[in-house]
C-alpha cells in the first residue's frame, strides 16, 4: 500500500508526453491546422463578409449599365426599319414624297452655296492640289501616289547631295585633301573615322581596316587619311608594331614620314621623349636596315639634329642588340656624313660623334674595311678648316688654323676606338694616329689615347701565350 501511494504521488507531479501537449486543444492546435492549409485552399475560399461586398458591387455596376442604355437617345439610322429594302421603312417614303425638298429644284441645282471664309481657307489648306513647291499633299486621296512621290523626293535629294560632293572628298575634322582624290567615298569615310579614333586612342584593339593598310597598294594615301600628326603616342606605338612586321621598304617609309617627325616634335616641345614613342623607336630596331635608312640617317643628314635628340636616340642603340653587319654599315655611313659636315661647325656634327661613340662601345668585331674608314675619319681632322664667314662670302678659299680645338665628343670617340680596336689597325695607321695626337690631342684625353695605342699590336700579329713565370707553356721532353 505504501508503495502504491508513492507511485500515485509521483505520477501527480509528472508532466504529460510532448506529443499530447502538441495535439491538445487550444490556440496551439488551431495554429497547427492553419499551417496545414495549402495555398490553393486559401485562394479558393472567401469569407461571407467579402462575398456580400463583391455581390453588392456587381449589382451596382449592372444597374448603372442599364440606366445608361435607357437614357441614351435611339439613332434611327441604325434600326431595322431604316433599311432601304424594307417596305415599311420611313426613309424610303421620305425619299419618294420629299424629293424636291431634299435635292431642290432643277434650276437651283447648279447654283453655288455661300461658304464661310474660314471654312474655305481650311478646305484649301488641307485639300489643295500638289504643286512643284508642295509635291505631296498632306491629305492625299491616293496613298500609292503619295508613297511614290515621297520615294522620288528622297532619291532626288540623295542624288543632289552626291553630285555636290563629287570631286571634293571631305574628311571628318578637316577640309578636302589631295590624297583622297580617286578613292571611293566609303573608303574615305572609313579611314577618316579611324583617324578620329586614333587621335583619342589610349588602349585596346585597333580597327581591322587600319591593320591591313601595309598590305594595300595605296597604303600611303590611306595612311595620310588617318592624319598621323594627330595620333596619340599610344597609337604611334601600336601602329609601329603593325608596320614593323610588314615589308622593309614600307617600314622605312613609315619611320621616315611618321615616327621621325613625331619623335623630333615631342623632344622639341617637352625636352624629353614620351615613353610610348621611345618604345616605338625601340620596336623599329627589329628592322635594323629600315631603322638606319628611314630614321637615323635622315636625322643626322638633316643638319639640325641636336645633342638632346642624339643622346635620347643613342640610348636606344645602347639598350638594343643590333646585328654586327648592320652596325658596321651604319658606322661607315656615319663617318661619311661626318666628312660632309666637317667643313661646317654645326651642332649636328657633334651629334654624329655621339652615335659613332655609342656604336663603338658595343664592342663588335668590325670588318677591316670599317676600321680603315674610322681611321681615315679621325685623320681627316689633322687640318680643320677655320670658320671664316667673310672669306666664304667673298669667295676666297678657306684657310686652316692650327689652333682650332676639336670638340670633346671627337676625343671621346677616338679614345673608344683606341680601347676596342688598338689591335686591329696597321702599324702605319698607328703612327699616323700618334702624330695626330701631337697636333690635335686633348690635354686630359690625349695621354690616355696614346697609352692605348702604344699597348696594341699590329694587325695580324699573333701574340704567343706564356706562363706565369715567363717561360713557355710547351711540354719539355728530356732527351734519352
Amino acid at each position: 500500500m505504501a508503495r502504491a501511494r508513492s507511485i500515485s504521488s509521483r505520477s501527480a507531479y509528472r508532466h504529460n508526453p510532448l506529443s499530447e501537449d502538441l495535439g491538445a486543444t487550444g490556440p496551439l492546435k488551431k495554429a497547427s491546422k492553419k499551417r496545414q492549409i495549402e495555398p490553393d485552399d486559401e485562394q479558393r475560399y472567401v469569407d461571407d463578409k467579402s462575398s456580400r461586398k463583391i455581390l453588392k458591387i456587381g449589382r451596382d455596376l449592372v444597374d448603372e449599365a442599364h440606366h445608361e442604355v435607357e437614357s441614351a437617345p435611339l439613332n434611327s439610322a441604325f434600326t431595322f426599319e431604316s433599311r432601304p429594302g424594307n417596305g415599311s421603312g420611313s426613309l424610303r417614303r421620305e425619299l419618294e414624297n420629299d424629293d424636291d425638298e431634299v435635292w431642290g429644284e432643277a434650276e437651283s441645282a447648279g447654283e453655288e452655296q455661300d461658304l464661310d471664309p474660314r471654312d474655305s481657307d481650311l478646305f484649301n489648306k488641307y485639300l489643295q492640289q500638289p504643286t512643284s513647291q508642295n509635291p505631296i499633299s498632306p491629305l492625299a486621296h491616293n496613298r500609292d501616289e503619295q508613297c511614290t512621290s515621297l520615294a522620288d523626293l528622297i532619291l532626288e535629294k540623295i542624288a543632289m547631295h552626291e553630285s555636290a560632293r563629287d570631286g571634293k572628298p571631305e574628311i571628318e575634322g578637316g577640309g578636302p585633301r589631295e590624297e583622297a582624290v580617286g578613292l571611293p567615298m566609303k573608303v574615305i569615310e572609313v579611314y577618316s573615322k579611324i583617324g578620329l579614333f586614333l587621335s583619342r586612342y589610349k588602349s585596346g584593339k585597333l580597327p581591322k581596316p587600319f591593320k591591313i593598310i601595309p598590305t594595300l597598294p595605296q597604303w600611303q594615301e590611306l595612311l595620310s587619311l588617318t592624319r598621323p600628326e594627330a595620333w596619340t603616342a599610344n597609337a604611334c606605338y601600336e601602329a609601329t608594331r603593325i608596320f614593323v612586321s610588314s615589308n622593309p621598304y614600307i617600314t622605312r617609309q613609315y619611320l621616315e614620314t611618321v615616327i621621325l617627325d613625331r619623335v623630333r616634335e615631342d623632344i622639341h616641345e617637352t625636352k624629353k621623349l614620351n615613353v610610348h614613342l621611345y618604345n616605338a623607336v625601340r620596336r623599329s630596331l627589329y628592322r635594323p636596315a629600315a631603322f638606319f635608312k628611314g630614321f637615323l640617317f635622315p636625322l643626322v643628314s638633316s643638319g639640325t639634329c641636336t645633342f638632346r635628340e642624339a643622346h635620347i636616340i643613342s640610348s636606344v642603340l645602347a639598350k638594343n642588340s643590333i646585328p654586327v653587319l648592320h652596325s658596321a654599315v651604319a658606322l661607315l655611313r656615319l663617318t661619311e656624313i661626318a666628312a660632309e659636315q666637317s667643313s661646317v661647325a654645326t651642332e649636328s656634327a657633334g651629334a654624329t660623334n655621339i652615335f659613332i661613340r655609342t656604336l663603338l662601345e658595343k664592342k663588335y668585331a668590325l670588318p677591316y674595311k670599317v676600321i680603315d674608314g674610322l681611321v681615315f675619319h679621325f685623320l681627316r681632322f689633322r687640318a680643320v678648316p677655320q670658320v671664316a664667314s667673310n672669306a666664304e662670302a667673298n669667295g676666297d678659299p678657306i684657310h686652316f688654323a692650327n689652333d682650332f680645338k676639336l670638340p670633346v665628343l671627337w676625343h671621346q670617340c677616338l679614345l673608344a676606338f683606341a680601347q676596342r680596336y688598338r689591335d686591329d689597325i696597321t702599324e702605319d695607321q698607328r703612327e699616323a694616329l700618334l702624330d695626330l695626337l701631337l697636333s690635335r690631342g686633348h690635354k686630359d684625353i690625349g695621354p690616355e689615347v696614346r697609352r692605348e695605342l702604344l699597348a696594341g699590336r699590329g694587325r695580324g700579329v699573333v701574340v704567343e701565350e706564356q706562363g706565369g713565370d715567363g717561360s713557355d707553356d710547351t711540354m719539355m721532353v728530356d732527351p734519352l
